[in-house]
């Protein structure tokens, strides 16, 4: 066999495109585009990608880089890899797994944190023999959306629906909102919306993420809940990758209205079907999913590893 080439991708665009080809042929799930990695860039200069190369053609990627949800200095990086399936049980994916745990500590990282997917037994197992473990696990939907019929929109008396293309001035509420939201979250560490700037940068000037897609349910002037929505896999889906109320106004239907603003957006542009994953431990939204006609999909599976 030829040598294998991990190629650094930095900020040259044909490879970008390339790696960006490899994501969503091999994680579709949690594929970007381009213009969303030369855009994270800007929140997590440290980050890294590879393209493995094997005589020329592209056959898996690696990266590591920040959590953007965890504390700036938390000691844990994101990694994601995959190998094309030719080219599996061969070494390879040791090969980049390696690279990723010597690149870590470069970039002031201890330890990995890798996702997968339920669906994919192979890749946890892979992780297992190399010590990593089960860290975190989210519930994940669909809902295909072919017959689908938008629902009424209905809000509580005195709340509005808008969004922050129709109201960009709702943006400091609008982040108020999300760092109530978060820090609310039931995931298995505190995670935050980080600064307001930080805030901006991850969650509304976004590539893929269009301001008309950031929904907001409103009460006079302030932001009483949201819903943020991305266009995924080059616009075939539309991913929940947010819908949240704040304390006083949950139990009063507003999450249920945002999420059925979510699906007329959707249809009105075209996707094909909806996703959205939930903590196993929130049933309010898991329930009002259910209800929407959501079906499961394979979970969401977080391994941890340290070097």
């Amino acid at each position: 066999m030829a040598s294998l080439a991990l190629v650094d991708v930095g900020t040259d665009r044909a490879l970008l495109n390339v790696f960006s080809d490899l994501m969503l042929e091999l994680t579709p799930e949690w594929s970007r585009s381009t213009d969303q990695m030369l855009s994270a860039l800007a929140l997590d200069p440290t980050q890294r990608r590879v393209v493995a190369m094997l005589a020329g053609e592209p056959i898996g990627f690696v990266t590591v880089g920040r959590i953007w949800v965890l504390p700036i200095d938390d000691p844990t990086a994101w990694c994601e890899l995959g190998v094309r399936e030719p080219y599996r049980r061969q070494g390879i994916g040791s090969q980049l797994l390696t690279w990723a745990e010597e690149t870590a500590p470069l970039i002031g990282r201890s330890r990995l944190q890798v996702p997968c997917r339920g669906n994919r037994p192979a890749g946890i197992e892979f992780l297992q023999h190399r010590g990593f473990v089960e860290y975190d696990r989210m519930a994940c939907v669909e809902l295909p959306l072919a017959g689908v019929v938008a629902p009424p929109v209905v809000l509580p008396e005195g709340v509005r629906l808008s969004s922050l293309a129709a109201e960009p001035d709702l943006r400091q509420s609008a982040y108020e909102a999300a760092v109530e939201i978060f820090a609310d979250l039931p995931d298995p560490e505190p995670v935050s919306a980080g600064s307001f700037e930080e805030w901006r940068m991850r969650d509304v000037d976004v590539p893929d993420g269009p301001l008309d897609a950031y929904l907001l349910a409103v009460a006079g002037d302030q932001v009483v809940g949201y819903c943020r929505l991305m266009n995924e896999e080059r616009g075939v889906v539309v991913g929940h990758t947010m819908t949240g109320t704040r304390r006083g106004w949950r139990g009063r239907g507003v999450a249920k209205a945002l999420k059925h603003a979510a699906i007329a957006w959707a249809l009105d542009h075209g996707a094909q079907r909806m996703t959205a994953e939930n903590a196993i431990g929130n049933e309010a939204m898991r329930g009002i999913n259910r209800a929407l006609g959501f079906v499961a999909a394979p979970d969401f599976v977080e391994m941890r590893g340290t070097m």
